[in-house]
């Protein structure tokens, strides 16, 4: 079965240089493969609610790793991940954590999700909600306050049209130069297409750069390419960060 687990406010609001939560997420999810406890199938990063009165880390992005395991693999799931969560995050941060089973969740949760990109939450409300669907969650130190993005974080990633992926099977070979058949061979990215939904020959070269971003959308995952102005029709590159931002927000 699948699991979602929710994470939020593990790095420091100064940054300093240290890890970020999606890297927190990976390093976990890889942790938990290793114990044999379940199979990491994707890390997701998910951007919440900037606003100068909340208490927020670096970039106030919450994380959520997919996960696959056994119908009895709950409890290994949640103290390794409380566990490691609580050691392995920042000194002055906010730590919440989210545990779900897919099959458990409804629409309420995605809405939760949507709401904490947009207006202040509580965590009154967060404890309830989480109650109600039988989410484990926790706040590790602090006001207790992460269980808010850590609960968003499983219902944006449940909600399938939401956020980037931080790591993906192969993900990180993706660089350079590679035509269509090559990169599905690095990472098998469900659709790689431009806005109109045009997908390249197998011919066509596509220029990724050093670090792709790959979305979430539609429940898959989504490579954006365009072309540019009076460039080779079978030359494609990928979307910077900053263009994304204005043609996939």
């Amino acid at each position: 079965m699948f699991y979602l687990i929710g994470i939020d406010d593990t790095d420091s609001p100064s940054g300093n240089g240290g890890e970020d939560t999606a890297s927190l997420g990976i390093r976990l999810g890889l942790l938990l493969q290793e114990r044999r406890f379940g199979r990491m199938l994707a890390v997701t990063r998910h951007q919440l609610l900037r606003l100068d009165a909340l208490s927020f880390t670096t970039e106030n992005q919450a994380c959520c790793l997919l996960v696959e395991a056994d119908a009895d693999a709950w409890r290994d799931l949640e103290l390794t991940s409380r566990e490691f969560i609580l050691r392995q995050s920042a000194p002055a941060s906010d730590p919440g954590f989210a545990l779900a089973a897919w099959s458990n969740l409804s629409a309420a949760v995605d809405t939760w999700g949507q709401q904490a990109k947009h207006i202040r939450l509580q965590r009154g409300a967060a404890m309830q909600l989480a109650r109600a669907h039988d989410i484990s969650v926790a706040g590790f130190h602090g006001n207790g306050n992460g269980v808010i993005g850590a609960l968003a974080a499983v219902g944006l990633r449940s909600s399938g049209n939401d956020g980037q992926f931080a790591w993906l099977p192969g993900l990180e070979s993706l660089k350079g130069t590679l035509t269509l058949p090559a990169l599905l061979n690095f990472c098998a990215i469900d659709r790689v297409e431009n806005l109109r939904g045009r997908t390249p020959f197998d011919r066509d070269l596509i220029h990724l750069g050093e670090a792709p971003v790959v979305l979430l959308r539609g429940g898959q995952s989504l490579l954006l390419l365009h072309s540019r102005p009076n460039e080779d029709v079978n030359q494609w590159r990928v979307y910077s960060p900053a263009e994304l931002a204005k043609v996939a927000p």
